[in-house]
């Protein structure tokens, strides 16, 4: 799924540019897709057809990043195994301090020295749902302020879909433009 995919999904099924906006940014923030307001109930701003949707596109956001296995070290991080829905795996670190480092691409075709994920070579790039999939997977689990790009892969070569990630995550998800860090090996 990509994110143009799921916001026409939306608009399809009755939705106003407001409540896509509503929508994602629950979904950015790793809350249900029906959080109202404080002052607003769900069944009160999204259209019907929209609200019987919601169940049915839980399910395909949360298989966009699934969590397979979590090993926290002694420093406050933990390194998250994440399964994609096409049952590919990436990486995601959970840093002290409300940080994450979040994958672009299934392997990597740089190929550094120090690093494993270079000795599979490139599999694949990673959609713009899937690098922020990660972000909303995580703050599932602690508050996440900062994004850093440079879990596996080169977010260089994968440069649409991270510009892209890096708009979403800034507007639609709440972290300020100065915590959304691109990590380059050139």
């Amino acid at each position: 799924m990509h994110i143009h995919d799921f916001h026409q999904r939306l608009t399809d099924l009755g939705a106003k540019p407001m409540h896509i906006g509503r929508i994602s940014r629950a979904w950015l923030r790793g809350l249900p897709l029906d959080t109202g307001t404080r002052h607003q109930k769900t069944e009160n701003f999204l259209p019907l057809s929209v609200r019987q949707a919601l169940p049915q596109l839980t399910q395909e956001l949360n298989a966009l990043a699934r969590l397979s296995a979590e090993h926290p070290a002694a420093d406050g991080s933990a390194r998250l195994l994440v399964e994609l829905a096409d049952k590919q795996m990436v990486e995601s670190v959970l840093l002290p301090r409300d940080g994450l480092c979040v994958s672009s691409q299934v392997g990597c075709a740089v190929g550094c020295v120090f690093c494993m994920t270079g000795k599979s070579g490139l599999l694949r790039q990673l959609s713009t749902a899937e690098i922020v999939a990660q972000v909303a997977l995580a703050r599932r689990f602690r508050p996440v302020k900062k994004v850093v790009f440079m879990g596996m892969g080169e977010p260089a070569h994968n440069l649409d879909n991270v510009l892209e990630a890096i708009n979403l995550l800034g507007t639609e998800g709440g972290i300020g433009q100065r915590n959304l860090v691109f990590s380059t090996v050139g």
